[in-house]
């Protein structure tokens, strides 16, 4: 999230186009990392796994759609402005989670 929070308040900015492709691109792999870091989360859920990974697919697809439909409502504003809430939505997301999940650990700690 953090990452992809950077990129959009860089594509927000007046940068070179060489630049801001590289920036988009980036912002495209974030999100297409988190996919299967959120399948390999829920695909742990000890009770029903299939419908665990059902939630999951029905929460990426809905999430996507709805974060589409606030990103549209958003552009009037025009795409620096929308790209800069997006950033720091990512930013206070990324705060969230870290804040969130910071006691969590992994149940089988692997030897260094």
């Amino acid at each position: 999230m953090l990452t992809g929070g950077v990129c959009a308040l860089l594509l927000a900015t007046d940068i070179p186009a060489l630049a801001a492709t590289a920036f988009a691109a980036l912002l495209s792999l974030v999100y297409e990392l988190t996919q299967p870091l959120l399948a390999g989360i829920i695909t742990q859920v000890p009770a029903a796994p299939e419908q665990a990974m059902g939630f999951n697919v029905c929460a990426l697809f809905t999430g996507f759609g709805l974060r589409s439909l606030v990103f549209q409502a958003l552009l009037p504003l025009g795409l620096s402005n929308s790209l800069v809430c997006f950033g720091v939505s990512a930013f206070l997301g990324a705060t969230i989670a870290v804040r969130a999940f910071r006691t969590e650990v992994s149940p089988v700690q692997a030897p260094c």
